[in-house]
C-alpha cells in the first residue's frame, strides 16, 4: 500500500475520497490558523496572490481560473464565514480579467478596520479573542 492517502491501486491515481480529505484538512488548518487576525491577513494575501498568478500564462489563465475559483471561494468562506464575500470571490475568479481584485484582502479590511463598520458589515463568525482595529 502507498503511504500517500488518496492513491489507488497500481496506477496511483488520486481517488475522490483522498481529495475530499485533503480539502477538509486544508480547510480545518485555515480555520485554526485564521483565529489570529495577522495569520488571516497572511492567508488572504496568499489567496489573492495565487489568483493573480494566473496572469503569468495568458492563454491558460482563464482555464486555470475554472479550477481556482471554487477553491478560492471555499478558502474565503473558511476564513470569513460570509456568504456574500464568498460569492463575490467566486465570481471575481470565474469572470475573465477580474483576477486582479484582492477580494480576500478586502474581506480582511472589512472585518478588522473601520471600513467594515462604516459599511455596516460585521463578521459572521467573530472570534472572541480577536480585537477589531477601530
Amino acid at each position: 500500500p502507498s503511504p500517500m492517502s488518496g492513491r489507488s491501486g497500481a496506477g496511483g491515481i488520486p481517488g475522490g475520497s483522498g481529495v475530499a480529505n485533503a480539502v477538509q484538512k486544508v480547510g480545518e488548518y485555515v480555520i485554526t490558523m485564521s483565529q489570529d487576525k495577522w495569520w488571516k491577513l497572511f492567508f488572504s494575501i496568499i489567496i489573492d496572490f495565487i489568483g493573480i498568478l494566473s496572469y503569468i500564462v495568458p492563454v491558460l489563465a482563464e482555464v486555470l481560473d475554472v479550477f481556482w475559483a471554487p477553491i478560492s471561494a471555499l478558502l474565503i468562506f473558511q476564513l470569513y464565514g460570509n456568504a456574500l464575500l464568498t460569492g463575490v470571490a467566486f465570481i471575481e475568479e470565474a469572470l475573465p480579467f477580474t483576477d486582479i481584485t484582492p477580494t480576500a484582502t478586502i474581506g480582511w479590511l472589512i472585518e478588522y478596520t473601520k471600513l467594515g463598520k462604516w459599511m455596516g458589515m460585521q463578521p459572521l463568525r467573530p472570534h472572541p479573542n480577536v480585537q477589531r482595529l477601530d
